[in-house]
């Protein structure tokens, strides 16, 4: 083993500590940086799906409010008297068919939505995978 010459300092262990902590943290600024953008990100993604949803639900619903109504008493008067049934009651079997239809297809929408929604998962697995990286750090600075 070589001597080290007298002109050249000899790193001290605080100096090591020093460096590797500056290191680390430059590390963790990064690792911060980046989370925060996958973050914002899927912040973005969530909030445009969720804006799809809703125009969609308003527009569905709004046509539906508007037309279903104007054909259930025209067939209803057209029916009137047909099977026995009077007007009234063809009024009140399409009613509830309709609301029975509408209640489905808001139901199936929303299973549709939360089923594709996926709110944060990659940025949680991240952070998961962040904890364990740091305490291999952490656990290796120890050991040293």
């Amino acid at each position: 083993m070589m001597e080290p010459l007298m002109s050249e300092p000899k790193e001290r262990p605080a100096g090591k500590v020093r460096r590797e902590i500056g290191s680390l943290a430059g590390d963790m600024r990064e690792m911060a940086s980046l989370r925060w953008e996958l973050a914002r990100l899927e912040l973005d993604a969530a909030v445009a799906s969720i804006k799809r949803l809703a125009i969609a639900a308003i527009a569905v619903g709004l046509m539906v409010l508007c037309a279903l109504p104007i054909l259930a008493v025209g067939l209803a008067e057209g029916l009137d008297g047909r099977l026995g049934v009077s007007r009234l009651g063809w009024l009140l079997i399409f009613g509830f068919t309709l609301l029975s239809c509408g209640i489905a297809g808001g139901t199936l929408a929303w299973r549709y939505f939360r089923r594709r929604f996926t709110g944060f998962e990659q940025s949680l697995e991240e952070l998961r995978e962040d904890l364990v990286w740091l305490e291999e750090q952490f656990e290796k600075s120890d050991s040293e």
